[in-house]
């Protein structure tokens, strides 16, 4: 049931949270603020003026441990929306891990400032406590350190074997020396030996850089402790399956006879396609998006992604059958070319951001590229954050294989950009005897802060005793090999049918609900080898509901803390057996790719009520009930079907409760930590729950919008696709 919206009504809720224990006083807090500013001012004027620039300096913030919610940002001490406070700007935030001090976590702020700004500061800090505000206060007692970042915490995944390669720097956003900061990192590499031919580098509007170059060793030394520098680590350029796993075999299944071309575009971006190919070529566009000629090997890779788009996996054909007519077609984006030795992908990436705003008809873009290596928790690359805010920005969905290093102990994370929050990220399975097993070199998760439920899913990908079969050069040839390169193209053409074939009623992000929604795992939780299940390929299972079930589709836009209450229609003559309540919940987020902890600017926090007419009373006034000779601390009461009950208990100053008991429950007060481990921030929601039917009436669920940190003043718009399917046995 599509436009379940129509469910809908805004709700208002009112908020409590516990106090929190600060760990020192105001005096306390603010000397030791004074003394780090005092020496962080001495550290400033010792650097050189090849280390920092004229006008801004960025300094790392750090808060107590018990501070790392959004609730409790610093706000005070940073200008925002246009106001100034102190001239200190918060730009970004990661988690920080201070050295030999266990597990324990806190957050850090990196925060652009000036002298001037620092003094004002150190001024206000010095009057009278009378006359300050309570928030600033407050927060100055969260504060735990301020000072200069340490050289060694912005050199990132460098393995003690590394000596040259290329590298991927990230710089700070700079205001006043916005030109400077980039120009004197240009500089300074070239005047330590880095050929300034290799040297790429984009800004985006939001002033975060990202410099990819050739470097060894000598280059980190130059650079480290160089003030604007974020994070910098190492790039190589993935292995694509079909240099090293595939072989050729004859006998394959013959060319489909044409008819007509599917108006349903999905976009391939990869080496280029062999649009001559008889198994392509009356259902291709191919368009080259780079300078350079195609590279043939990686060619025959695109033209392979490009037939599992149209086809599938070859293996259920027979070689003597000839192949159904695919109904969807490609358009190929060749970004790989001869003209440069490209493991950052700039240029293709630049190719990708120029292309996608260029075809708006097409919703679906795969990706079976991307920079080899696992993905950093403190550093976000260009390739990922540029898929995100693709993603965000024009409502498309890429699904990304996650690399096929499964088998490499250290190296089997997923890989960029397959940690895009906003993109489904793709692994690959394989077949043990009759049972489906993650594929030994497919890569594993978790993703990144935001998108932990890494991959989303799985998809066939063959491995080498159990090959997936692929489409060859010509009738009656096939090519048989192996990588998640391949499972990927497999979710792209599902999202892409499901998109198409719907008249406009499903979007790309309809699409990834629906994917993960109804995968075909067993297991009711997320697993980091094969993700939220196997991708189930016939879109007929997908959007068709078995016997005693239902899904409704919702679909809107909220704006941060905003509740919104959801009605599930039931028919409350249904009063035997149990009912299965299965949703999926997905936005589409903004993201901050300075802040490597809050890299989503928004999620959604979902209460599930099997009884909107359940309220539990609390016995505040200790009160006991007549005839009754036990003293009750609380009852839940069904207000509609015991009226009774419910009046006597407030007559005896009993308090009822403002919302109905949830089937979701959490702890009252909660760390950040905790709430971390449960995916709150995390663009997807998938959860399942089961109650017996007799208990059911009136089922709604309350959906909460939130933003955070220095973006949580703004109204930011949260596109919320919510598929749920109830199950009813009896």
């Amino acid at each position: 049931m599509y436009n379940g919206e129509v469910y809908s009504k805004p709700i208002t809720k009112k908020s409590g949270f516990g106090t929190k224990s600060v760990p020192y006083t105001y005096e306390d807090a603010k000397e030791n603020l004074l003394n780090d500013i005092s020496s962080t001012r001495s550290m400033i004027n010792k650097l050189s003026d090849s280390q920092r620039m004229p006008n801004e300096v960025i300094l790392s913030l750090v808060v107590q441990p018990e501070f790392t919610a959004k609730s409790y940002y610093p706000a005070s001490l940073f200008d925002n929306n246009g106001s100034e406070k102190f001239g200190i700007q918060e730009i970004g935030s990661r988690v920080w891990k201070p050295k030999n001090n266990g597990d324990r976590t806190s957050k850090m702020y990196f925060i652009r400032t000036t002298e001037g700004s620092l003094e004002k500061l150190e001024s206000h800090l010095n009057s009278r406590t009378s006359s300050l505000t309570k928030g600033f206060v407050e927060d100055i007692r969260k504060i735990s350190s301020l000072g200069l970042l340490d050289s060694d915490d912005q050199i990132l995944g460098m393995s003690n074997d590394w000596t040259e390669g290329k590298l991927e720097a990230v710089l700070h956003p700079f205001a006043i020396d916005s030109k400077s900061s980039l120009t004197l990192f240009l500089e300074k590499i070239s005047a330590n030996g880095v050929d300034k031919k290799s040297i790429k580098y984009k800004r985006y509007h939001s002033g975060v850089t990202f410099v990819s170059f050739d470097g060894n060793r000598e280059t980190l030394k130059s650079i480290a402790g160089y003030n604007p520098l974020r994070t910098i680590h190492p790039l190589k350029v993935r292995e694509l399956p079909s240099v090293d796993r595939a072989f050729s075999a004859t006998n394959g299944p013959k060319a489909p006879v044409f008819r007509k071309k599917s108006p349903i575009v999905v976009g391939v971006i990869d080496g280029g396609a062999d649009i001559s190919n008889p198994f392509l070529k009356n259902y291709i566009e191919s368009e080259f998006s780079v300078s350079g000629n195609p590279i043939p090997s990686y060619v025959n890779h695109g033209t392979q992604v490009s037939g599992v788009v149209l086809y599938g996996a070859l293996n259920k054909y027979k070689n003597t059958d000839v192949m159904i007519e695919p109904s969807i077609s490609v358009k190929s984006f060749g970004v790989l070319s001869s003209d440069t030795n490209d493991p950052d992908l700039y240029e293709a990436i630049d190719a990708i951001e120029k292309l996608v705003p260029e075809n708006r008809d097409i919703s679906v873009y795969n990706l079976s590229l991307g920079p080899c290596g696992p993905i950093l928790d403190d550093n976000i690359s260009r390739f990922t954050y540029s898929c995100d805010l693709l993603s965000y920005e024009y409502g498309v969905l890429f699904c990304v294989a996650v690399g096929n290093d499964g088998e490499v102990a250290g190296y089997d994370r997923i890989q960029s950009p397959s940690d895009s929050v906003n993109c489904l990220a793709v692994g690959a399975y394989t077949k043990s005897g009759d049972k489906e097993i993650r594929a030994p070199y497919s890569c594993i998760g978790p993703g990144r802060e935001g998108g932990k439920m890494k991959p989303d899913v799985s998809a066939f990908g063959g491995c080498d005793n159990y090959p997936i079969h692929l489409i060859g050069s010509a009738d009656a040839t096939k090519v048989l090999s192996a990588g998640t390169s391949f499972s990927s193209p497999i979710v792209a053409s599902v999202a892409g049918r499901l998109i198409g074939e719907s008249n406009g009623n499903i979007s790309a992000l309809i699409a990834k609900s629906l994917i993960i929604h109804s995968t075909t795992e067993k297991a009711k939780f997320h697993t980091n080898e094969l993700g939220h299940g196997i991708i189930n390929e016939d879109i007929d299972k997908i959007v068709n509901c078995v016997d005693k079930s239902y899904t409704v589709i919702y679909q809107g836009q909220l704006d941060a803390g905003k509740y919104v209450e959801f009605a599930i229609p039931w028919d409350e003559t249904i009063d035997q057996g149990s009912t299965s309540f299965k949703w999926t919940l997905a936005i589409l987020s903004d993201v901050d790719q300075l802040s490597s902890d809050d890299y989503t600017s928004s999620t959604i926090e979902v209460v599930f009520f099997a009884n909107k007419n359940k309220y539990s009373f609390k016995n505040i006034n200790n009160t006991l009930i007549p005839g009754e000779s036990k003293l009750k601390k609380s009852e839940t009461v069904d207000i509609d079907l015991n009226p009774e009950r419910a009046e006597l208990l407030t007559s005896l100053g009993w308090k009822k409760d403002n919302f109905p008991v949830t089937d979701s429950p959490k702890k009252q007060f909660v760390s950040e930590s905790d709430l971390r481990s449960d995916l709150k921030w995390d663009t997807l929601d998938t959860r399942i729950i089961s109650k017996k039917s007799n208990g059911l009436r009136n089922p709604s669920f309350h959906v909460h919008a939130i933003g955070r940190g220095s973006r949580l003043e703004v109204q930011i718009p949260v596109i919320l696709i919510t598929p749920f399917r109830f199950k009813v046995s009896t």
